[in-house]
This record gives C-alpha cells, sequence and structure tokens, in this order.
C-alpha cells in the first residue's frame, strides 16, 4: 500500500481539526456529515462532543509531521471561538442555503448567531494520525498508536 503523502495528509488533518472541533446543536447533523469522510465506515462520528453548545474553529494550521509504521501523524494547532447561549429561548435555525457543485458541507457554523454571544478565542492541539484506507483514500485512523512504534520526523 502507498504511504500517504505528507502535504496530502496534512491537508486532511488540518480539514478534519476544523470539523471536528466546530459544532452547532441547532443543526447537529452537519457535524455528523462532515466527519463522515474523514473516518473509517462504521466510525463514531460524535466523537468530542455531548451535542449542545456552539463553537467554531476560526484557523487551523499543520505543523511537525511525524512517520508512525503506515501512519502519519499531523500536529494540529487551531484557533477556537466557543459560544455561550444568550437568555430566552433558542431562536429557529433556517438552512436555506444550496451546496456548491462538487462541495461538500462544513460543520463550522457562521460567525454569528441569533441567541449566542461569542467568547474570547483560544488555541487547542491535537495529533492527528493519518493513514491510507483500503480504498487508496487518506483517512483520520482513531486506533491508538502502538507504544513500541518507531517514530521518525
Amino acid at each position: 500500500m502507498t504511504p500517504p503523502d505528507r502535504s496530502e495528509a496534512a491537508q486532511l488533518a488540518v480539514c478534519f481539526a476544523t470539523d471536528y472541533l466546530s459544532w452547532d446543536e441547532a443543526v447537529p447533523e452537519r457535524r455528523l456529515e462532515a466527519l463522515g469522510w474523514y473516518l473509517p465506515p462504521g466510525a463514531d462520528c460524535t466523537l468530542g462532543w455531548t451535542g449542545k453548545g456552539r463553537q467554531r474553529v476560526e484557523a487551523a494550521h499543520a505543523g511537525r509531521i511525524i512517520s508512525v509504521d503506515y501512519w502519519l501523524v499531523v500536529d494540529v494547532r487551531a484557533r477556537v471561538t466557543p459560544y455561550r447561549r444568550q437568555s430566552g429561548p433558542p431562536p429557529a435555525m433556517t438552512d436555506d442555503f444550496e451546496l456548491l457543485e462538487g462541495a461538500r458541507w462544513s460543520s463550522v457554523p457562521p460567525a454569528t448567531a441569533a441567541g449566542w454571544e461569542a467568547g474570547p478565542s483560544m488555541w487547542l492541539r491535537l495529533s492527528i494520525p493519518i493513514r491510507r484506507h483500503d480504498s487508496g483514500a487518506l483517512v483520520v485512523e482513531l486506533a491508538p498508536i502502538p507504544e513500541n512504534a518507531e517514530r521518525n520526523s
């Protein structure tokens, strides 16, 4: 099997981190659908989120890439903005935007939304393991990296 290309793995890791760390309780299916593109079939697309609240990745950047067996582990730093619900009932969500041809939805919600107040942004760091699936596509590998794996930069 062909090992992942470093630049392709970095790109996938940044996109995954952006969708993984972004959510909106008004459209929870958007995150499930977005994560399904990165993970192997049958993986849990709810991971890392309780289904409540709102959070948005503003920027994500790939850093060091480590080779581990047939995986590449990409260090990603993301600037995340959490939101706090303002008092009152949650507003109704309308989603009347059309998806452009050849595009797919991201889980990143709009920067502003009625009923939510943006908090101060913070930087989060993720190590994202990427491997080539049997189909040939790159996927985010959620299995733990073996303790005895040789790590080469």
